[in-house]
Formats: structure tokens, C-alpha cells, sequence
């Protein structure tokens, strides 16, 4: 009987099974000593001969210590690695959320501020991880987790190599079929740039709802190695051309074709996105947890209209939302139709779930804002709120009750990244707020602050806007606040 049957794996508490493959058991753990929750992935070398012992647990060994040198937001930490008679196992992070090859749905595209939002999520921990000489190797849609944050974490490191290792040798051809490189498939050695291939993939397949390459392995490696798949928009019309050169870059067959690095195939694709260009926004909905799931497309909607007088005072029976004050009455059409440009069709059904509990405008984009996945797009839904404040003002209607006059109200949700106030005015700021901004930033999330820092410079000359973006990439609530009321007290 071997110590997980027993509930025991070394020093960690065996919980439960979360999932099983051809090779091992992944459990849920605990460790005692420092309580804490773990995920502990195991192989089983009773399954495998001795030489395939050497080649197996030598492999998940490096994926210790590959993952092990990671530490960033976007990445599964991997904390311990052990061994003994039976089995191998890693210790890792446990991350309550959801594989993006279930989130997925066959022939439905996702709509594109949750691209955005995801494939910022994964070239960042790409990014980060090519930076200390780590190649994934298997990015794929099974190895990324979409937390109930809406936010990315890459997994299974389990055949990253390091590039200086003599580990990374011509003839190791490691990966799954449909999303390798065509040098993993020549068995050349890779770096980055086979990263970003597969992250192309992927892309390609969110935006069209359709893989470039399909069939059998053997016709996906040939595709692969000799045939340019066809353009996104011959896929997917509604996305336009704006995508086409972007990808037939990132998928390029000869790696010093391809963009140079998973941050310079991040800029390029939100330049392409800045044309305008959507997906199927109807490919998504909200589930009551706010984790994010694919499913099929709903019919079109008319914009929310305010219901007859008699709903509006409570009297009447609709469906409609309990009770519509005038700035309500006024403000919800253009809300609905600003928050429907960030996540499709189901802002009219966030909104009926959320505008009775605000007392004003800001506290309504606070209700709203969590739900836009894109850090882009919060600042874009927040830019649109100032805008119809000042047309509420402008009618003599009024915004309603500001939070300082309705903080302490029941039932109204406060969050970390609050809604511009109607009346604020953009302010700018100068390289030198930038840099000390940069340099708390780097504090909190490490050197990938910097790259975010240049990144929302080039996005937009609000100071305001410009933290919010930034914030966005910080978890902690705690840290979240902190940071910007000492950005905020700058001058």
C-alpha cells in the first residue's frame, strides 16, 4: 500500500483527487507545517520500466526546478519537490479555477476584450519566464487555468527546459501536435519563439473559434512544417483584416520571423486590436460565480429600455428592475450600451442584477467594473461613465448619491479599482511620476512592472486612467489599495 493510500505523500496531508492521467495522480495536499493548501502532482514508477524511470523523473524533476524559479501572478508556483520507493511528486500551488480547454466552446469565437484580457495574462508570464531562461514548451489551452479572478495561470511546466541546460538536446521532440512549433516537430532545439508559436495558435483559435491546424498528427506536422493556414478573416469575416498580418507573423515556420519575444507579440496585438476590430461578442456569457464560460451564441438584444411607469414605482409586475429613480431612468441605455461594447449581450443581464443596489453612478460602475475582463476596456467603460455623468448634470438630472454620502448603505459592493467620478478632469503626468511609479510597481509585482509601466504609457496620458491600468496587474486587494493611494498622493 503505498503512503497516498494511506493519506500521507512525505510531509503533505492527502485531501482528495483532483484529477488522473497515464502517468500519475494529481491531489488535493495540505501542508502542516505551514498551512497551507497544495496541489501535489505525482508519477508513478511502477508504471514504467527503469530506463523510462531515468528519462520520466528526471523530466519532472526539471519541471521543479524550471517552475521553482518562477514567481509571478501568471504562473502556477511550484513549491516543493520529493521522492521516495514509489512515486515522485511536486508540491505546488492550488488554483481554484478552470482549464480553458473546458471553457471553450467548438466553433465559437470569444469575444475580443477577453482575448485581450487572457492573452495579456499568458505573453506576461511567458515573458517573464523567457526572461530567467525557461521555455514552456506545451502551451496549450489545458495548461492555462482561468481563475474565478477571470485572470491566467500557466501550468504543467512539466517539459520546460532550461535553455543553457545540456538537457535541451537536437532529437527531444516534446509538445502536443496541434499546438507545436515546426522546430519541436525537426526535434531542434527552442526558445521563446516557440512559445509565442504556440501562443499564436491559441489566439487564432479564440478569435475564429477554429484551430489552423487540424486533422491527425501526422497531417497537423505536415501542416505545420510546410502549409500557411488560411487568414483569420477568411475564417471569421466580422474580425476584419486587422488580425491577418499579426498572426502570419507569430506562426511564421522560421523562428527569427516571428516576433522576437512573447512582449513584442503582446504590443503588436494590441495595436491590431486598437483598430476597432470584434469577435462574436455573443459567444460568452456570466455565470452567477462571475467565472467566465464559453456557450452558444444568445439572440441580439435591444438596448435597455426603462419599463412603464407602474414597474418603475414598484407596482407593477415586470421583470424589469425594481425601481428606476430619474438618473436611472435616464443613464441605464447609455450604461448598457457602453458595458455591452466590453462583454457583449450580458451587460443587459448584469445590469438588471446590479443597478438596484447603487445609489449613483460611481457606485454602479463599481458594481460593473470587476465583470470587464480587459484592463483596457475598464478604463474605456470608465472614460464612457464620465461622459454620461456630465450629460446627466447637464439635464439637471444628477448622478444620484456619491459614495461618500452612501458608503455605508447595505447591500452596495465596494471594490479596489473604483469608477472615475463624473466630474474628474484628465490629468497628466511626466516621465519622472512614471518612473517612481514604475519602481513601486516593481516592488510589488517584480520586474515585469516596468514593461507595464512603458506599456500603459503608450495607452493613454491620464493619470488616473494610467494607475487603473496598472492596478489591474496587482492580486491582492490590499496591495491593490496601497498602491494607488501612494500613487495618488504623489504629486
Amino acid at each position: 500500500m503505498t503512503e497516498q493510500h494511506n493519506g500521507q505523500l512525505g510531509k503533505y496531508r492527502i485531501d482528495g483527487v483532483l484529477g488522473k492521467g497515464a502517468m500519475g495522480v494529481v491531489y488535493k495536499g495540505f501542508d502542516p507545517g505551514i498551512e497551507r493548501v497544495v496541489a501535489l502532482k505525482t508519477i508513478r514508477k511502477e508504471m514504467f520500466s527503469e530506463s523510462e524511470q531515468l528519462e520520466l523523473i528526471g523530466r519532472f524533476k526539471n519541471e521543479a526546478q524550471a517552475a521553482g524559479r518562477l514567481t509571478h501572478p501568471n504562473i502556477v508556483t511550484v513549491y516543493d519537490y520529493g521522492e521516495d520507493a514509489e512515486s515522485a511528486y511536486i508540491a505546488m500551488e492550488f488554483v481554484e479555477g478552470t482549464g480553458l480547454d473546458t471553457l471553450m466552446a467548438p466553433a465559437r469565437p470569444t469575444p475580443l476584450p477577453r482575448v485581450l484580457a487572457w492573452m495579456g495574462d499568458l505573453l506576461q508570464g511567458l515573458e517573464y519566464a523567457h526572461s530567467r531562461g525557461v521555455v514552456h514548451r506545451d502551451v496549450k489551452p489545458a495548461n492555462l487555468l482561468i481563475t474565478r479572478g477571470a485572470r491566467v495561470k500557466i501550468s504543467d511546466f512539466g517539459i520546460a527546459r532550461i535553455e543553457s541546460s545540456t538537457l535541451t538536446q537536437a532529437g527531444s521532440m516534446i509538445g502536443t501536435p496541434s499546438y507545436m512549433s515546426p522546430e519541436q516537430f525537426r526535434g531542434e532545439p527552442v526558445d521563446g519563439r516557440s512559445d509565442v508559436f504556440s501562443s499564436a495558435i491559441l489566439l487564432y483559435q479564440l478569435l475564429t473559434g477554429a484551430r489552423p491546424f487540424t486533422g491527425s498528427a501526422s497531417t497537423v506536422m505536415q501542416q505545420i512544417l510546410n502549409e500557411d493556414p488560411a487568414p483569420p478573416s477568411q475564417v471569421l469575416p466580422a474580425l476584419g483584416t486587422g488580425f491577418d498580418a499579426l498572426l502570419a507573423r507569430a506562426m511564421a515556420k522560421r523562428p527569427d520571423a516571428r516576433y522576437p519575444s512573447a512582449r513584442a507579440f503582446h504590443e503588436a496585438l494590441l495595436a491590431a486590436a486598437q483598430g476597432g476590430v470584434d469577435a462574436d461578442a455573443d459567444a460568452t456569457t456570466l455565470a452567477d460565480s462571475d467565472l467566465t464560460r464559453l456557450v452558444p451564441a444568445a439572440p441580439a438584444q435591444e438596448p435597455l429600455r426603462p419599463p412603464p411607469q407602474d414597474a418603475a414605482d414598484g407596482s407593477g409586475s415586470g421583470s424589469g428592475i425594481a425601481t428606476l429613480t430619474p438618473w436611472k431612468r435616464e443613464a441605464l441605455p447609455d450604461v448598457e450600451a457602453s458595458l455591452a461594447r466590453q462583454i457583449g449581450p450580458m451587460a443587459r443581464f448584469l445590469l438588471k442584477k446590479v443597478a438596484d443596489k447603487a445609489e449613483g453612478l460611481d457606485q454602479l460602475g463599481e458594481l460593473l467594473l470587476p465583470h470587464i475582463p480587459s484592463s483596457v476596456g475598464q478604463v474605456q467603460f470608465q472614460q464612457a461613465l464620465v461622459q454620461i455623468g456630465k450629460k446627466l448634470e447637464a439635464t439637471g438630472t444628477g448622478t444620484g448619491m456619491s459614495r461618500s454620502q452612501a458608503g455605508s448603505l447595505p447591500g452596495v459592493a465596494r471594490t479596489s479599482m473604483t469608477a472615475a467620478p463624473a466630474e474628474a478632469v484628465p490629468e497628466g503626468f511626466d516621465e519622472a511620476w512614471a518612473e517612481a511609479t514604475a519602481h513601486k510597481l516593481v516592488a510589488i509585482i517584480g520586474p515585469i512592472g516596468r514593461v507595464l509601466v512603458k506599456r500603459a504609457m503608450k495607452q493613454t496620458g491620464d493619470r488616473q486612467a494610467f494607475l487603473q491600468l496598472l492596478a489591474s496587474h496587482i492580486d491582492n486587494p490590499g496591495e491593490r489599495a496601497r498602491f494607488l493611494a501612494d500613487a495618488l498622493a504623489r504629486p
